[in-house]
């Protein structure tokens, strides 16, 4: 059995652990989304780094065909990393912040926050379809603030961003 079938069935308590983990349902914003082997203290600071929103869509939903199975068709140079440097700093910095945090000035008061990219880029979910789709659609299918880039960005100008985040930010 998959975690995200385990996740549709509603909450899961894990006694043996000592951890719980909850699907759908559940009024405090710790029960938005909880992961497997994470405690409540965890979550909450989890949360405060990574769209809860748009991870349980793409866990429940997978993309869009048309950003499923999305790769990367450029490799890392100086020239691509520096477009994405350049449009970082022009479209992302404001409320993803220098280092990625999502404390940059205009994320005051956006609810959802923004992403913590240093924290996200580390993980599994920051596969090349993730961001691309991410990018792309912004935050329509979650309801945040974030402008979609697909209209504003050519597709090279997207990864190259993708391949400065993971310069910057990655693993």
């Amino acid at each position: 059995m998959l975690v995200k079938d385990i996740l549709k069935g509603g909450t899961l308590l894990l006694i043996a652990t000592g951890f719980w983990a909850c699907g759908r349902g559940g009024s405090h914003p710790s029960h938005a989304m909880g992961m497997m082997g994470m405690g409540r203290g965890r979550m909450m600071g989890h949360m405060a780094k990574v769209s809860v929103k748009r991870h349980r869509l793409y866990m429940h939903g997978g993309l869009p065909a048309e950003y499923s199975g999305k790769t990367n068709p450029y490799e890392p140079s100086p020239e691509l990393l520096k477009r994405g440097e350049e449009i970082y700093t022009q479209q992302c910095k404001a409320c993803h912040g220098e280092n990625g945090k999502g404390d940059g000035p205009a994320a005051k008061g956006l609810d959802p926050k923004p992403s913590d990219l240093s924290f996200v880029m580390k993980r599994h979910i920051a596969t090349d379809e993730y961001l691309f789709w991410t990018i792309s659609e912004g935050g329509k299918p979650i309801g945040s603030a974030m402008p979609a880039y697909k209209d504003i960005l050519s597709e090279k100008d997207r990864w190259a961003v993708i391949l400065y985040l993971r310069d910057r930010f990655g693993r």
